[in-house]
């Protein structure tokens, strides 16, 4: 994507809030904000405006690397594009310690461009008008002290779910309770989550530990047992679209009677633990009928419909006649939610601790995730005709720090952080696609597995995600 860019602003891991206020700075001194979303659909806007004053271009230079008349000329781009802007940040930003405040600054900038559910800007999906499957309601879960929800309440709310670094360590200390059986499914937490030896070590010490998976993953391999799972040819799913509100309904291709499939698993536990009443339907389809019962849809119409059925025709700025899904009902440029929490009020940019507090022992930042064609996370490396794409695990580096450290392509590396250490094959990048002083490394490769030496408890505060893109390690030539 970089490539095909018009402008690619290649900023230090972590520093994206940084600039992103530095652009909101340029967007207010234009005067050609939006106003009238501004002012009729939102809230903490002046709070905002003063805070990005000290967003120059000069300091965002310093903090992010970034040329200062590099960000002038996209901010430029950006307001004669309005307010036909997307500001997109994928899934990368909420691996930073400050992972939630650079998104919401962000964000905000389609506050600013008033490209908030707009045509060519950042759309709102409407629903589809399923029913929820969910029991948040029936049986609420945070009186049960749910694993990290008093820490980080904020996932929880939003989520509805625990902390999953945070259970690796209750199961070791059983604190605040024990924790002594697993059920996963489609899962492979070994390959995936940080802190690779501590997930080993807490899950080898469950008394209980059932894997459903079709693969012997590494994380399986651990299990007590391992249940057969289906695969998305043996069922029949619903698919929603929300960028084009479109619904479909996969059909099942083939089924093998040994094999049930995933909501014939859960029902059969829940009804031998006493709970069946919370699972009524007695097949898939009955299942997928109950869900579009409130929808005016029917699985008939989904199937005669493969390429999807569009259940509501897009329209634009719904804000001016339904409140948006926020505390206040208005875009917010500041949060009133998250400060009776105790977090910032405003989404306030803070540096990296590479940047802020750097260790000497470990001079370069590490960032993991990078996608590689036809790999996603630790899927597909295990068919011999896409296991050629790539070679095999490696670490990327700049030009110049391959030369300080006497390394060339295909010269095994130690990779060490504070969690660890790993050897990896290096190679050589070209100067402009890499920093330097940063180094690259693709999850996913159980030969080299990067979570070796990610940290699991380095977080973001506000929710919880663990610090995977600006890991300080030291590399060396392995001898």
């Amino acid at each position: 994507i970089a490539r095909q860019a018009d402008i690619f602003l290649q900023i230090k891991p972590g520093t994206d809030g940084a600039m992103a206020w530095g652009l909101a700075r340029e967007i207010i001194k234009s005067g050609t904000k939006c106003r009238e979303f501004i002012d009729n659909f939102s809230v903490g806007y002046d709070e905002f405006a003063v805070y990005a004053e000290r967003f120059t271009p000069e300091l965002v230079e310093a903090e992010t690397g970034l040329a200062a008349g590099k960000l002038i000329k996209a901010a430029a781009a950006i307001l004669e594009a309005a307010p036909k802007v997307v500001n997109y940040v994928g899934n990368g930003l909420e691996h930073h310690e400050n992972g939630i405040n650079n998104i919401r600054a962000v964000a905000c900038l389609d506050g600013l461009l008033g490209s908030v559910d707009t045509k060519g800007g950042n759309f709102l999906p409407e629903g589809a008008g399923l029913r929820d499957l969910t029991l948040y309601e029936e049986l609420p879960l945070r009186d049960l002290k749910p694993i990290g929800a008093d820490k980080f309440p904020v996932l929880y709310d939003f989520r509805q779910e625990c902390h999953t670094m945070m259970a690796m360590e209750t199961i070791l200390s059983n604190k605040p309770y024990p924790l002594k059986g697993m059920v996963l499914t489609g899962a492979n937490p070994v390959l995936t989550n940080p802190n690779t030896k501590k997930v080993i070590q807490a899950l080898k010490a469950l008394e209980l530990f059932v894997v459903r998976d079709f693969w012997i993953t590494e994380t399986s391999a651990l299990a007590d047992y391992i249940m057969p799972a289906d695969t998305y040819l043996e069922r029949s799913e619903l698919h929603c679209h929300g960028e084009y509100q479109l619904i479909g309904l996969t059909p099942k291709i083939v089924s093998f009677p040994q094999c049930q499939d995933e909501y014939m698993f859960w029902r059969g536990l829940a009804h031998r633990l006493g709970v069946g009443k919370y699972f009524p339907w007695n097949s898939e389809d009955e299942l997928n009928d109950w869900i579009l019962a409130d929808s005016g849809l029917s699985r008939e119409q989904l199937f005669a419909h493969p390429q999807g059925f569009q259940y509501k025709p897009k329209r634009y700025e719904k804000y001016r006649d339904t409140k948006l899904k926020t505390p206040s009902g208005k875009f917010e440029f500041a949060s009133e939610y998250l400060r009776d929490y105790g977090y910032e009020y405003l989404p306030e940019y803070i540096p990296p601790r590479y940047i802020s507090d750097p260790d000497p022992k470990y001079p370069m930042v590490m960032i993991t995730g990078a996608r590689k064609v036809v790999y996603s996370h630790g899927r597909y490396r295990n068919f011999p005709r896409t296991r050629t794409a790539v070679a095999g695990p490696e670490v990327e580096l700049h030009p110049n720090d391959a030369e300080n450290l006497g390394v060339e392509s295909g010269d095994l590396v130690t990779v060490t952080s504070l969690i660890g250490s790993l050897d990896i094959p290096a190679i050589v990048m070209e100067p402009k696609e890499i920093l330097r002083g940063v180094i690259q490394i693709t999850h996913g490769w159980k030969e080299a597995n990067v979570n070796l030496i990610t940290h699991d408890l380095i977080n973001d505060p506000i929710d919880g995600f663990p610090l995977m893109k600006a890991v300080q390690v030291r590399v060396e030539k392995k001898r």
